[in-house]
């Protein structure tokens, strides 16, 4: 395992950078990529997260080198690789249909890469091989051929392949969207698994918000060719500095408002029949005095209240219109009393004194959420 360890000096080190990269294919009226800037550290699982036909794949092809960017530089490992081809990248890349030879066991795929770069010897070629099967827990299935394994075990074979290349960086292109539930729960915890214990590089695509929020440590979320926001998974979810981001990532609450105050300790919202009191806002910037802006907080942050308080501070009237019982929770859909903004709550079902759908429907009450649980995303 000590073979395949990451061997870079610092996590803090850059090992894949990109800067100010567009892409346009040829005939296309606009690009698939626009000015994007990044840098991935060593050891960082990093994962590019984005609905179809948003760039995340693009970019993910062009630090492989099966595309070229029309503008912009990529680094790898502190080098130009600006026309340089795949196979002289220190990269790898997974592939989300395993690309495994279906004529070849599992320990001769593993194998392939090795073979193919001329410079190991027969021993060697196996000890390494072993290895990475070993790593991946499948050396019991060395001889076995890929239809003879589960979807799960050919995803871990291609890990593997990958692997024992020893890449600077591994690239896993949607790894796991073509796998049931049960078994991309269990992949995730592997790929985590190989991470931590090899101290690896990853790069990984998903449309899946939930894989991306599980198992890295950074996200960039992508838009339209467009990067929206790059942060940590808490980050993303619960600071989310684009309604882009708010909307794509889980479930947000948006109010529309005029900004009353603003200052480095607080924002305060006019947003119609209620006063919405935020202690962040969406980067540091303050905020002008009468310009648009949006309140965002998550359905979970949200307090049911029965009676009108005194205060109309970070209080919303609503009417309930569907709900949906989720066991230990219930998920509300709310219309705001005066604006008619859809809202969503999702509360412990215990604040509801196990009332019914039927119950619930139409009933008016109003939702209360602390100011530190909303987020101020300028307009």
């Amino acid at each position: 395992m000590e073979d395949l360890k990451q061997n870079s000096s610092s996590s803090s080190v850059a090992v894949l950078v990109a800067d100010r990269v567009s892409k346009r294919f040829d005939g296309a009226a606009s690009n698939a990529l626009n000015d994007i800037s990044l840098n991935v550290a060593a050891g960082e699982f990093y994962s590019f997260l984005g609905p179809s036909g948003c760039g995340k794949t693009t970019l993910l092809r062009i630090f492989a080198g099966f595309e070229e960017p029309s503008s912009g530089t990529i680094l790898i490992d502190g080098k130009q690789t600006i026309g340089v081809p795949p196979y002289r990248r220190p990269v790898n890349m997974v592939f989300q249909s395993y690309a495994l030879f279906p004529h070849m066991s599992v320990l001769e795929n593993v194998a392939f890469g090795l073979r193919s770069a001329k410079r190991y010897s027969n021993a060697e070629i196996g000890e390494k091989s072993r290895e990475a099967l070993k790593i991946v827990r499948l050396i019991e299935f060395a001889e076995r051929l890929p239809a003879q394994l589960s979807g799960g075990q050919q995803q871990r074979v291609a890990l593997a392949r990958a692997l024992v290349m020893r890449p600077v960086v591994l690239l896993l292109d949607e790894p796991l969207s073509a796998l049931d539930v049960r078994i991309r729960e269990e992949m995730q915890e592997e790929l985590s698994r190989l991470k931590r214990e090899l101290n690896l590089t990853f790069v990984m695509v998903t449309h899946d918000q939930a894989e991306a929020l599980a198992i890295s440590t950074r996200v960039a979320v992508f838009n339209g060719g467009n990067l929206e926001q790059v942060g940590t998974p808490s980050e993303i979810y619960e600071q989310p500095q684009t309604a882009f981001t708010a909307g794509f990532i889980g479930r947000s609450n948006l109010l529309a408002g005029k900004v009353v105050s603003s200052d480095s300790q607080s924002v305060v919202l006019d947003c119609g029949s209620s006063l919405v009191v935020s202690l962040r806002t969406a980067g540091s910037e303050q905020l002008p005095v009468g310009g648009s802006a949006f309140a965002c907080f998550k359905p979970e942050a949200v307090k049911l209240i029965s009676e009108q308080p005194e205060s109309r501070q970070n209080l919303i009237s609503c009417q309930i219109t569907n709900s949906s019982y989720l066991g230990s929770l219930v998920d509300l859909k709310l219309t705001c009393g005066t604006s008619g903004v859809q809202l969503r709550a999702v509360v412990p079902s215990s604040q509801l004194n196990c009332l019914s759908s039927e119950q619930l429907a139409g009933a008016m009450l109003y939702l209360s959420f602390e100011p530190q649980a909303v987020s101020v995303i300028p307009l």
